[in-house]
């Protein structure tokens, strides 16, 4: 019996983590898809959508603005790549809501 009530545990925490994994990939997706209508575009529609950059870097000859957001739960960043004519080239989130 004991050993029953064991699998029958283990079976329905792997069932949970698969749904909180396709959970995250479907917001992950969404975030994604919302960040790319700003690819190719000016830097100033960033800026109007989510205010002054936390940070600003330069890599490879291009600027990485940084936005952070501070989250009940976690912290999420959202990298944007910006080449030398302010035109949005690439983005990188950790954002997923």
């Amino acid at each position: 019996m004991r050993k029953f009530l064991c699998i029958l545990s283990t079976l329905i925490f792997l069932s949970s983590c698969a749904v909180i994994s396709e959970k995250a990939a479907q917001k992950a997706d969404k975030e994604n898809a919302y960040l790319s209508t700003f690819l190719n575009k000016p830097f100033a529609n960033i800026n109007q959508a989510f205010g002054k950059p936390t940070q600003t870097l330069t890599e490879n000859n291009q600027t990485v603005q940084v936005y952070e957001v501070k989250r009940a739960v976690f912290d999420c960043q959202r990298k944007f790549t910006v080449d030398n004519k302010n035109i949005v080239t690439g983005f990188i989130s950790t954002c997923w809501d």
